[in-house]
């Protein structure tokens, strides 16, 4: 299998999780303000993952559109 990132963006949020977890790796990790945000590979894009980590809910899982936010997360 093999997607495309805005064939990935067809998917509901649900879908996408579960594609990350099938077929990404996570890259990065940062604990921000309550909220788990990950960073996945998967294919050829990367994907930014929000978690609440009260409710223990994803709220977002959208593909980053500039490689540059990693320096950020990196620097958090």
């Amino acid at each position: 299998m093999k997607l495309t990132r805005g064939e990935f963006c067809q998917f509901n949020l649900a879908t996408r999780f579960e594609l990350l977890k099938a077929f990404g790796s996570t890259i990065l990790r940062k604990e921000v303000r309550m909220t788990l945000i990950s960073i996945y590979q998967i294919f050829d894009f990367y994907v930014e993952v929000y978690e609440n980590l009260v409710s223990h809910r994803v709220e977002k899982v959208e593909p980053l559109k500039n490689i540059r936010i990693l320096e950020v997360y990196q620097n958090l």
